[in-house]
């Protein structure tokens, strides 16, 4: 399985950046699409080239404990 990281930084002002690492193809938008219900809307994106590697399936399993 590919190593994948997600770098998130949060600036002074309030802003999020999410760096997605280790997601080939239109996948790495599934997961932009997930951290975004929990840091809040995206505002603007930069695609990688790893966007444009051949896909590759991703399942996620999200587990939230009260």
């Amino acid at each position: 399985m590919p190593q994948r990281e997600y770098e998130i930084t949060i600036a002074a002002d309030g802003t999020v950046e999410l760096n997605i690492h280790g997601h080939k193809g239109k996948s790495c938008l599934d997961v932009a699409k997930l951290f975004e219900g929990i840091v809040g809307e995206q505002k603007s994106q930069r695609l990688t080239a790893e966007y444009y590697e051949p896909e590759e399936q991703v399942h996620f399993r999200i587990d939230q404990t009260h």
